[in-house]
């Protein structure tokens, strides 16, 4: 049991109304034709006291010819760590770490993985600017289509297995 009062709280309200399984980094996980892959945090940054940006839960998310790579905050270290283990599907989805912060998505994530797609998920106006201009640089020298919550507002991804179309809130349909 976590002794992260938040999480103890959660997971006991998950015990009251169904299954409760404890997943660690390297296991996988299949829902009928999709995989999740579970990639960070490795043992035993679950149970640190003091939570950091690294410690983010990171999953991948493959189903037929695509991939997600769920990033949480992750930062470039985590980010390089993961790269060689990835999922080389031909259809490549990234959920930009970080909202988008310059400590992540980083080049050799980038360089490595290739994703077509990016989501980034930031207010608009934030404190922070996010997304930051050289992560929107990196993005762009990839190729990938960029899709920003600030901008686009929600962000709907729907897939088959061997397409992804996605549609904004804005009306933005690709």
């Amino acid at each position: 049991m976590p002794r992260h009062l938040p999480s103890r709280s959660f997971l006991d309200a998950a015990a009251r109304v169904g299954h409760v399984e404890e997943v660690r980094a390297e296991q996988s996980m299949a829902f009928g034709e999709a995989r999740i892959r579970i990639m960070n945090p490795p043992d035993p940054a679950w149970e640190r006291q003091r939570v950091r940006n690294d410690d983010s839960v990171v999953l991948e998310v493959t189903y037929g010819q695509v991939a997600l790579l769920l990033t949480g905050d992750i930062g470039g270290d985590v980010e390089k760590a993961i790269a060689p283990h990835l999922t080389p599907a031909p259809i490549r989805i990234l959920k930009v770490a970080h909202h988008g912060s310059r400590t992540s998505s980083s080049a050799a994530l980038l360089d490595t993985w290739r994703p077509q797609i990016a989501l980034v998920s930031a207010g608009r106006g934030n404190a922070f600017g996010h997304p930051a201009p050289d992560v929107l640089d990196r993005l762009q020298s990839i190729g990938a289509r960029v899709y920003r919550t600030d901008r686009d507002g929600e962000i709907t991804l729907t897939t088959d297995g061997r397409s992804v179309s996605v549609a904004t809130f804005i009306g933005d349909v690709r």
